[in-house]
């Protein structure tokens, strides 16, 4: 497998931890949400950079009382068609203001390159054979017909902008 860099930021590098470990003092580990919301703060303590690893059908909400312990966050695709990962990155970033790394993981394909990088991924683990499409991937487009999740002007609102600005003039 291949990271792939989205944003140019300092990608961590971590291990899973298995659920019948503890982790080494100072360890950067990325653990299921499901056992994170059953430790307590010793955990948060003994560990490094703790990241939550996350299904595509978690809810955001549950990630806001660790959104200050955690370094960074996974969220593992299913397969490519499962779009709810996507959403999960927007509304941690929108609504929790979540600063950290966001990798995905799984099945992605170099089409959705650009869309995790607007909906507020960091980096993804690809197919090694796969890599150079990415970075191709995300050299494809430079303007959109929709906004990101940093509020990025659309086309269609440049335009309907330019629009408003010849009528007043």
């Amino acid at each position: 497998m291949t990271l792939v860099n989205l944003t140019g930021i300092q990608a961590g590098d971590f291990s899973l931890l298995a659920d019948d470990h503890s982790p080494e003092e100072g360890a950067a580990v990325a653990v299921p949400l499901s056992r994170l919301t059953d430790e307590g703060d010793d955990f948060f303590k003994v560990a490094g950079p703790v990241g939550a690893v996350l299904t595509t059908d978690t809810n955001h909400a549950d990630l806001a009382p660790l959104m200050n312990k955690l370094a960074f966050v996974v969220v593992d695709f299913p397969a490519f068609g499962d779009g709810r990962g996507f959403s999960l990155a927007v509304r941690l970033r929108k609504d929790l203001g979540f600063k950290g790394e966001i990798r995905a993981t799984g099945p992605v394909i170099p089409d959705q390159a650009l869309f995790l990088l607007r909906a507020g991924f960091d980096t993804v683990e690809v197919a090694d054979e796969r890599a150079e499409a990415f970075k191709a991937a995300l050299k494809r487009f430079d303007s959109f017909y929709q906004t990101d999740y940093t509020g990025q002007v659309s086309l269609a609102h440049a335009r309907h902008k330019a629009t408003e600005e010849r009528k007043a003039s």
